[in-house]
């Protein structure tokens, strides 16, 4: 008597690779250490706020090298190489603002090393995801194990600074102690993304021209500065611009914000900034089950009101003495959990509007909130020298006030009638389809009414 065994299913691929370690340093080095560090270091240095906003613009500033580097890694399979370097570059960043004491072009030059490498992990990292041969499924599982790892790195990062700052422990010490954390994650992407890179020029050069699409014809179109900036991604873009300069322009300040308008301490400030990372981490996960469900434009859209309600709110608690600290935090916190929101569709509407192919479509996106937090954080520390830090608050609301109306006005029914077109061209292409197989029958039918007058003859 023999026994069938049922063959065993593969193993379930991992979602979590080495290499995601690179998002967990972005998230500690520019969300938590970046954030909590440079904007009250330099204001305290210099006795200027808006020398802050100066640096955190000019880091902003240089991330917009994001399509560039991005650019460069693709044409020379430097993918690996561009994201262990950008690591790199944050560390020794780091370990600059150590050293630049009230040196403030010194401090200008550690802006744009911090920034260039935050570009440049951004811009190659996804790749590794993207470009690889995965299923759907994987594929998704890749993408949100590797956007949780963002404000993983925010909230770990925001913990150690938190701890640091209660151990009184001096900026240049502070600053010392980022540059250790990143320099281990550096060394643990190293080593863990060389077979992910091997795969990925793998797949480079088994591409054979014969498998493109349409899909992919239509990707190679090309458009002018005009067509890309007078069109609605350009309007997309806009709103891009308008919602970074409200995120960015609070959160490079917050460090400034919340002690000197509502007289919140700076261990209780790095607490606030974990809870945003460790909420972020969960709705991420809600804001990819809503773009399941609803599309891509509905999550970005309320992530869009979520910033522009929590800086509005912020701006009237500032109006209010010895404003509740839970009032300020609950604010503090819708405006930075409209991020997850607002970041996970920004990529899929990019390709859905662009008239560019995808990925000078993404690199776009990266230059547009790269140019809003450059806006945001000049605008934002010459507005706290001037009128007050609360002003930053209300540059925010109307920032993303002006986003919310072009969303309504514009982007919201032009997205309705695009999905009407496709619906349209979707019932044509059917319609056409079910022609086409009506006709192969009738052929069908055809040659076997031939073939038996033939057997019979």
């Amino acid at each position: 008597m023999t026994t069938t065994t049922e063959p065993q299913s593969p193993p379930r691929e991992r979602a979590f690779q080495g290499w995601m370690i690179s998002n967990v340093a972005v998230g500690a080095g520019w969300a938590a250490f970046v954030a909590l560090l440079v904007p009250p270091y330099i204001t305290q240095a210099t006795g200027s706020a808006s020398d802050a906003g100066v640096v955190m613009a000019v880091m902003s500033l240089a991330a917009v090298l994001g399509p560039v580097l991005g650019g460069v890694a693709d044409r020379y399979q430097a993918h690996r190489q561009t994201l262990v370097g950008g690591l790199v570059a944050m560390t020794l960043a780091l370990l600059a603002f150590g050293v630049a004491a009230g040196d403030s072009e010194f401090q200008v030059i550690d802006a744009i090393i911090m920034g260039v490498g935050v570009a440049g992990v951004s811009a190659v990292a996804p790749v590794f995801i993207v470009s690889a041969v995965l299923s759907d499924e994987l594929q998704s599982r890749r993408l949100t194990a590797f956007s949780v790892a963002f404000p993983i790195g925010q909230v770990a990062g925001g913990m150690l600074m938190t701890a640091a700052a209660q151990a009184e422990w001096t900026f240049t010490s502070r600053f010392y102690l980022g540059a250790a954390v990143l320099a281990v994650c550096t060394v643990v992407v190293f080593f863990s993304s060389a077979a992910p890179t091997r795969a990925l020029v793998l797949t480079e050069e088994d591409e054979d021209d014969e498998d493109r699409t349409e899909d992919d014809t239509a990707q190679t179109r090309r458009a002018g500065l005009g067509g890309v900036l007078f069109s609605l991604f350009g309007l997309y873009l806009l709103v891009l611009v308008l919602s970074s300069i409200a995120s960015n322009g609070v959160n490079n300040q917050i460090a400034n914000i919340l002690p000197n308008v509502y007289g919140i301490s700076e261990t209780t400030t790095s607490s606030l900034i974990s809870l945003a990372g460790i909420l972020n981490i969960v709705l991420f996960f809600a804001a990819g089950k809503v773009m399941t469900r609803f599309g891509p434009l509905t999550p970005f859209a309320a992530g869009t009101v979520m910033r522009f309600g929590g800086a509005a709110c912020l701006g009237l608690l500032g109006w209010v003495s010895d404003a509740p600290v839970l009032l300020v935090a609950a604010a503090m916190q819708l405006l930075y959990q409209g991020s997850p929101f607002a970041r996970l569709p920004q990529n899929v509407l990019a390709v859905r509007y662009a008239p560019i192919p995808s990925g000078q479509a993404n690199g776009w996106v990266i230059a547009a909130s790269a140019m809003g937090s450059f806006i945001g954080s000049l605008l934002g520390g010459w507005l706290a020298d001037e009128v007050g830090f609360n002003s930053i608050s209300w540059m925010a609301a109307i920032s993303a006030g002006l986003g919310v109306g072009l969303l309504v006005l514009v982007i919201w029914p032009t997205d309705r009638r695009l999905d009407h077109d496709r619906e349209n061209d979707d019932r044509e292409y059917d319609d056409r389809d079910n022609d086409d197989r009506d006709n192969d029958h009738r052929d069908n039918a055809v040659d076997d009414d031939d073939m038996g007058r033939g057997s019979d003859g």
